[in-house]
């Protein structure tokens, strides 16, 4: 065992030890650090995003061979940090092990001077990641260490007797909070985020020395009973991993930075708040579905690439299963993630990356749900996961409804798969999506072009084949439900684009109330211009 005083390096080894005794401590420790969760607000969650972040690292590192260096691992950790980053939290804890990571890139074995340099890296990262930083916060005391640690190497002192001098700041940092935040004081609690920077700081001082842990933080801070938790302002968490970067490396530096600056002022001008930005990953709370439509669209400009969304207002524990879709449009993207489901843009090459990350990452079976027949057939390549046969996105849509993820996944699959099947499908589309995109079997496009009005055209296709085609799409829309439904049926679901107009929709729901009132109705914006309207039956 190692004196106080003497001057140990830490390597790379030590790194990974530490990250694998991190991941242990935060998986024991996540549910009390889930209840001291208030702020941003009071979902509950803090300690296991943290805990799901801090897996996704280690993975990460396990996946290192070989001797491994200091640099190789804590940038392993924040790679894997940042793809499996969730909520608030979760993602400034990502930022400030990129810092890190960034700070201590070809230092094979830590000093004073770099850890000093590491932590005001990880602090500084972190701060530029929020769009209104708040005092009480991990901001704060991640502030307060790197300001002890900083003046510690300045004044000569070796990396135990700094780390140890930052550790009992951390803690002294997090027991301020209570007073530097109106709604921890109110609670009588500490800030739950800074908890688990603490604990974490914790096992590193115990790491390095060889050292037994101290007691945790946790017993000092245990859950006050006055804490309630309940529904505030902002109802939805949405976290969307964006197709083009909106910010460099460094967040906050050359036009880049001034990008995801303006980003976050464009979110927070549609109403998000609790705005985090690390590279491609966006994490943003908003009040309700509205809002969260209008901010789904402008980071569409962007490129959604992956979408998951959280009612802030229910708190549940993870069920057996995950389910991962694969569709287009930012109105289906946000259905299916407020539905339980990770929603990931049929980008095949994309779409296969994060799948097999988000398998990697997580500690239950996942189920995989394709939109069509082509990513369906690219999803083949993927190891780990099932995948339900969905060939479209009605069919995609019955297998979502039945999503329980507390069943087996055995059974789960199979009631999926079975939904999926039973969906009978009606898809008309334009004349103009038609010369784009010519289905097999498809009719012959009447050319009216001779004519002094020429008119739109619309095709009919049932389960891929075509059927007819009419300049009236209200007449179609009529038929092709009346057609769907003369086998039965106990819903119709209705996916549309900005090509159908509210007049018809509005007269399919009239019609279907009149003439099928046992059926129930439902219908989706998909907002994605491909599509014009898709009906599934089941």
């Amino acid at each position: 065992m190692s004196g106080p005083n003497q001057a140990i390096g830490l390597n790379g080894r030590l790194a990974a030890r530490w990250a694998r005794r991190a991941v242990d401590r935060l998986r024991k420790e996540r549910v009390e650090i889930d209840e001291l969760n208030v702020f941003p607000v009071p979902d509950g969650d803090t300690g296991t995003n943290m805990y799901h972040t801090l897996r996704s690292a280690y993975l990460a590192v396990e996946e290192l061979t070989g001797p491994v260096t200091l640099p190789q691992v804590v940038a392993a950790l924040a790679e894997g940090a940042g793809r499996g980053a969730r909520g608030n939290s979760g993602l400034i804890l990502a930022v400030a092990l990129q810092g890190v990571a960034d700070a201590l890139d070809g230092v094979t074995v830590a000093t004073p001077a770099a850890m000093a340099s590491a932590l005001e890296h990880a602090s500084s990262r972190a701060r530029q990641s929020v769009a209104r930083p708040v005092d009480g916060t991990m901001l704060t005391v991640l502030d307060a260490m790197a300001t002890e640690a900083r003046e510690k190497a300045e004044s000569g002192a070796n990396l135990i007797e700094l780390i140890a001098a930052v550790r009992l700041r951390s803690r002294s940092a997090l027991r301020e909070t209570t007073g530097q935040l109106p709604m921890l004081r109110e609670a009588a609690v500490v800030d739950a985020g800074s908890t688990g920077i603490v604990e974490l700081f914790d096992l590193l001082y115990a790491t390095v020395t060889g050292r037994t842990p101290q007691d945790s933080m946790l017993v000092e801070v245990t859950r006050s009973p006055q804490v309630v938790h309940q529904a505030s302002a902002d109802e939805l968490e949405i976290v969307a991993i964006l197709a083009t970067n909106p910010a460099p490396s460094v967040p906050g530096e050359g036009a880049a930075g001034n990008s995801a600056s303006a980003l976050a002022e464009a979110l927070e001008g549609l109403g998000g708040t609790s705005i985090v930005i690390n590279g491609t990953k966006v994490h943003v709370h908003v009040a309700d579905e509205a809002t969260a439509v209008t901010v789904l669209d402008h980071l569409a400009g962007y490129g959604i690439a992956r979408l998951d969304m959280e009612d802030l207002r229910l708190h549940e524990e993870e069920g057996e299963t995950h389910v991962v879709v694969i569709a287009s449009g930012t109105g289906l993207l946000m259905h299916c993630a407020l539905n339980g489901a990770t929603a990931l843009t049929p980008d095949t090459r994309d779409a296969i990356r994060l799948t097999t990350d988000i398998i990697a990452e997580e500690e239950r079976e996942v189920l995989i749900v394709p939109s069509s027949t082509s990513v369906l057939k690219s999803l083949e390549q993927i190891t780990g996961g099932r995948v339900v046969r969905s060939r479209n996105i009605a069919t995609l849509l019955s297998a979502l409804a039945v999503y329980d993820p507390f069943a087996p996944a055995g059974e789960i699959f199979a009631d999926m798969t079975e939904a999926a099947a039973g969906t009978r499908v009606g898809t008309i589309v334009s004349a103009e999506q038609l010369a784009l995109r010519p289905p097999t079997g498809a009719l012959p496009i009447i050319d009216d072009s001779r004519s002094s009005h020429p008119s739109q055209f619309y095709r009919v296709f049932i389960d891929g084949k075509a059927k007819t085609q009419s300049t009236e799409l209200t007449t179609l829309v009529e038929k092709l439900a009346d057609r769907l439904l003369g086998a039965g049926g106990e819903l119709l679901t209705v996916v549309h684009g900005p090509g159908c107009t509210p007049d018809v929709l509005s007269h399919l729901r009239d019609w279907i109330r009149k003439s099928h009132a046992q059926v129930r109705f439902q219908d989706i914006d998909s907002r994605d211009r491909t599509t014009l309207l898709i009906m599934g039956v089941e």
